[in-house]
C-alpha cells in the first residue's frame, strides 16, 4: 500500500485504513456448574481414599512445619468476588468489570461507535497505523501486546477498506486524550456488537470466533465452553452406568 497519497485511485479503488481490536482477557475463572462441583467432590473423595500417609521425616525433614497454622490460613482464605463494584455500578470505562469474560475497547466518534481506527499514511505499516490510532485516542500509559503482524479481518465501508489487528491489554488506565473520540467503553462481544455498524459487527463476530478457536485453550472462550458441555454429557452418561448418584467406590 505504498501509494503517494491515501486516496482512491485507479490502482487502489479504495481508501486504506487500519484499526486495533484491544482485548482484555478473563482474569478469574467462572463459577463452577453444579455438575462440576459434584465431579470435583467425587474426585477429591477418590483421591483421599487412595492417599497414603508419608513419614513425618519425609514430609517435614527440618521439623519446622506448623500444620495448624497452615490449616488456619487455608480456612481463613476468602477469594476475591467475581462481581465487582464496577459491575454493580455498570462502569463500562473500567477494565475491572466482567472479570469472567473477554471485553473489548470501542470508541465513539460523532454518533458512531467503532473500533479505534484511522487512515493509513505513506511510510507506515498497517500495524504501525493501527497502533498509532489506538494511542492517538488513549494515553501511552496504556500497555498492550500486539498479537502478530497480520490483520485478523477487514471491512469495506464508505469507500474505504479497514484492516484490523488484534492486541491484548496488559496494564494501564484507559483515558481519552485529544478530541478524535468523545466516548469509549469496555464491553463483551455481545455488548459491542449491538453498538457497532453491521459491517464491523459481522467482522468481529467472525474474527473473534476464529481467535477463540485457535487460542481458547490458553485463556478461555467459546471452545472451552464447548468442552465443558461435552464433559458434562460424559459425566452424566458415566454416572448412569454406576447408578443415579456419583459413584462412591472405584
Amino acid at each position: 500500500f505504498s501509494t503517494a497519497a491515501n486516496a482512491p485511485s485507479a490502482e487502489y479503488p479504495y481508501k486504506v485504513r487500519a484499526g486495533m481490536i484491544l482485548e482484555r482477557v478473563p482474569t478469574v475463572m467462572p463459577p463452577l456448574e453444579p455438575w462440576e462441583e459434584e465431579y470435583h467432590e467425587w474426585k477429591l473423595a477418590r483421591q483421599n481414599r487412595r492417599r497414603k500417609e508419608l513419614p513425618d521425616a519425609f514430609v517435614d525433614p527440618f521439623g519446622d512445619r506448623d500444620v495448624a497454622a497452615d490449616q488456619a490460613a487455608f480456612d481463613s482464605f476468602t477469594p476475591a468476588p467475581v462481581v465487582t463494584e464496577e459491575d454493580k455500578n455498570n462502569d463500562t470505562k473500567s477494565t475491572n468489570r466482567r472479570l469472567c469474560d473477554h471485553v473489548y475497547l470501542i470508541v465513539k466518534k460523532g454518533d458512531v461507535w467503532q473500533i479505534p481506527s484511522g487512515d493509513w499514511n505513506p511510510g507506515e505499516t498497517l500495524r504501525q497505523t493501527a497502533n498509532i490510532q489506538l494511542l492517538n485516542n488513549f494515553s501511552d500509559v496504556l500497555d498492550h501486546y500486539i498479537m502478530g503482524n497480520h490483520p485478523i479481518g477487514h471491512v469495506e465501508q464508505d469507500g474505504a477498506r479497514t484492516f484490523y489487528f488484534h492486541t491484548l491489554y496488559c496494564s494501564g488506565e484507559t483515558v481519552l486524550i485529544g478530541d478524535d473520540a468523545s466516548d469509549f467503553m469496555w464491553g463483551t462481544k455481545e455488548e459491542i456488537m449491538e453498538l457497532l455498524s453491521p459491517e464491523e459487527a459481522a467482522m468481529c463476530d467472525e474474527a473473534l470466533m476464529s481467535l477463540k478457536a485457535k487460542s481458547g485453550w490458553i485463556y478461555g472462550g467459546e471452545p472451552q465452553e464447548c468442552a465443558r458441555e461435552v464433559s458434562e454429557k460424559k459425566w452424566e452418561a458415566w454416572k448412569k452406568t454406576q447408578g443415579s448418584e456419583a459413584p462412591k467406590e472405584d
